[in-house]
């Protein structure tokens, strides 16, 4: 249910009541801010502005902890449905499948889960498929892929230090699953200078379709329909060099494009009938960590996510580092960089006409939305919104959030650890502003997990996120 008032700092309703009536703004460069420091309370709506001829938006809210999935509507702020007993796997977060329809691990089986919502709101695992773990080495779940016909599913594993690896790949048309094993290389970590091994990427693309992961220094390419035959050690068809420290997919729509991003750039690389083509690398405008876990805008071609300017250490904190939001096109291979402040950000979110993070400093929550510019990147104008402090206590996960958007980006939809509820946010007259607050009935102790699922929206982004 959406929380009319949180008890915790009720005194502070008035001052959002003011919030919802009308922005306050604040001066900041470039940028539309509207300050809101007290609790939200519940938002009386004359129109569903979420619903579209397109189809219905739904807000999809994981706890892991408390092993629970719900679903909200976000016009009523309604518990419409959830679902029991599962681990949701927030690192490989879920693949969109269209009609209503998306696919995550429960990890704790582990097992992928197709969910489907119906168009009252209620979800139903409509197929679960095993993820082979018979040595008992599952860990979690590294990256999920789709095809761009979203028949196939990839599940990649995440074996820490170890360049022995799996992928299940499965068939949703067939109901099967067969898995791979896969040798990927030690290199020369960008992060440290040691030996090791990086995480292993998965996609799903070419025709004939192919199994693609990054495999230390590579992307090593496997044939689909020898794995779905039950070939569990299937030779490698092609490869091609990668750079160094990969850490979030990066793919069109079409699937005629893949990369990713690393340490010190993007690369992207063409696919072919044979396996791959012609490769492109761009480092990042200015000295950056690696862009963190980067998602697909709906035009199936840029890819957008925050960075750190740089890493933590003992002298200077995370909270202290200039947060960046990098975006990338596989069409132009541009990357163009933006501030966000100073603090830690959130995975970013992208809807049509913009892409948001939230950045958390000293103990407040700014979300901003950047456009996008003349250049088709994320660098336009900045505008931003001062969160409630929802009356969170400091501790472990306390500093944990987690972003998300509607396609069509009316509405955002902002967690913070421990609190249990999820803050609502309209896009108004193209200024972001504090609706309400949705309670769940679990505390979202890490900060959760958030999607939206439109019923009527094609997919665009092949990859978990």
């Amino acid at each position: 249910m959406r929380s009319p008032s949180l008890t915790r700092i009720q005194a502070a309703a008035v001052g959002l009541a003011l919030l919802v009536g009308a922005a306050v703004t604040a001066p900041l460069p470039a940028t539309a801010a509207t300050a809101a420091t007290a609790a939200p309370t519940r938002a009386t709506h004359t129109t569903a502005t979420h619903t579209t001829s397109a189809g219905h938006d739904w807000l999809v809210a994981a706890d892991p902890a408390a092993h629970a999935v719900y679903v909200v509507d976000p016009a009523t702020g309604r518990r419409t449905g959830s679902l029991k007993g599962i681990e949701f796997g927030t690192h490989a977060g879920t693949v969109q499948l269209g009609h209503g329809r998306i696919a995550f691990m429960d990890e704790s089986k582990p097992q992928l889960e197709v969910v489907s919502i119906s168009a009252t709101g209620r979800p139903s695992v409509v197929a679960s498929y095993r993820i082979l773990n018979k040595d008992g080495r599952w860990e979690r779940a590294g990256w999920l892929a789709a095809d761009p016909s979203r028949r196939y599913i990839a599940v990649g594993s995440d074996f820490d230090g170890s360049t022995k690896q799996q992928v299940s790949v499965i068939d949703l048309a067939k109901k099967r699953v067969e898995t791979a094993r896969i040798t990927t290389s030690e290199v020369k970590l960008a992060t440290t200078g040691e030996t090791g091994t990086e995480e292993m990427e998965t996609f799903l693309v070419g025709s004939p379709l192919r199994l693609v992961v990054t495999a230390g220094g590579r992307f090593d390419s496997y044939s689909v329909s020898r794995i779905l035959k039950g070939d569990s050690t299937p030779p490698v068809t092609a490869t091609t060099a990668l750079g160094a420290y990969p850490h979030g997919p990066i793919i069109s729509a079409d699937g005629r494009v893949i990369g990713s991003t690393l340490h010190d750039g993007f690369e992207t690389v063409l696919v072919t009938k044979r396996g791959f083509g012609r490769s492109t690398s761009t480092p990042y405008p200015q000295v950056a960590v690696q862009s963190y876990r980067p998602r697909m805008a709906p035009d199936g071609t840029t890819a957008v996510g925050t960075q750190a300017q740089s890493a933590p250490t003992s002298t200077q904190p995370a909270a202290d580092i200039e947060a960046l939001l990098t975006s990338s096109s596989t069409r132009t291979s541009r990357v163009a960089t933006l501030s966000l402040g100073t603090g830690v950000a959130t995975r970013a979110a992208v809807a049509k006409g913009f892409a948001a993070a939230v950045v958390t400093h000293d103990g407040t929550d700014t979300l901003t939305l950047v456009s996008r510019g003349r250049d088709g990147l994320f660098t336009g104008t900045k505008k931003s919104v001062v969160l409630p402090t929802l009356g969170q206590t400091t501790g472990t996960g306390s500093q944990a959030r987690f972003l998300a958007a509607t396609n069509d980006g009316s509405q955002l939809f902002v967690t913070r650890a421990g609190t249990g509820t999820v803050i609502e946010i309209d896009l108004v007259r193209g200024v972001p502003r504090v609706r309400g607050a949705v309670a769940l009935p679990s505390a979202l102790a890490d900060g959760g997990y958030l999607t939206t699922v439109d019923s009527g929206q094609a997919p665009f982004d092949l990859s978990g996120r």
